[in-house]
């Protein structure tokens, strides 16, 4: 009976003790966590986009420098091209074209003046045409006339190792690309301005 009545009080102790714990309550976002964390969303948002607008734009660069190397590596290879054409070519300005009614007339007529008028040896001479078209709205125009010669040895020799030959009123030219006229006009335009810039000399009368 009393080993009955002690575990009655023991239970009930047990009851009042649980009732006594206080559960904690589930913890809710702030006001002040609320505006902890609304900076850092949006900080991150922004570190996000920065970084993919850079991938796109290092993505961009280096999809136009693919084109400008591509581009770069094209122009050289057709000057190279163009300079192999070339080579064993001169040029000469302001020819005056024939009137025969054939090409074949033609092409006599600007073998003859090779020969006779510029003094081009019989054994250094291949052939010549004329560059480019007729211009029908400028009928005074003279297209180029392209020498062929039979080597590099008289190409520098006819053109004086590039420098120009004068032959009567003409002059003997190489035949460029035109990569290498614009090197070249470049070029003289520069040594033009030097020497305007250059001080002059001043020349003394001595007595």
């Amino acid at each position: 009976m009393n080993d009955s009545n002690d575990k009655k009080m023991t239970d009930k102790k047990a009851d009042s003790m649980r009732n006594k714990v206080v559960k904690s309550p589930e913890k809710t976002p702030s006001s002040s966590d609320n505006e902890f964390l609304c900076p850092c969303k949006k900080y991150i948002g922004e570190v996000t986009a920065k970084s993919q607008k850079k991938v796109i734009e290092d993505l961009s660069t280096a999809q136009a420098s693919e084109n400008v190397i591509s581009k770069v590596q094209t122009k050289m290879h057709t000057d190279a091209y163009e300079r192999n054409l070339r080579k064993l070519n001169l040029c000469v300005l302001k020819v005056p074209e024939s009137k025969k009614d054939t090409s074949k007339q033609r092409q006599e007529e600007d073998a003859k003046f090779c020969l006779e008028t510029l003094k081009i040896e019989k054994k250094d001479f291949i052939s010549c045409h004329r560059a480019g078209k007729p211009d029908l709205e400028k009928p005074d125009y003279c297209r180029p006339l392209i020498i062929k010669t039979a080597d590099e040895e008289s190409v520098n020799y006819y053109s004086n190792h590039g420098k120009g030959w004068k032959e009567s009123s003409y002059w003997i030219n190489l035949d460029l690309c035109r990569a290498d006229r614009e090197i070249r006009f470049l070029a003289r335009k520069e040594r033009k301005k030097r020497l305007e810039g250059a001080p002059k000399k001043n020349v003394s009368n001595n007595p």
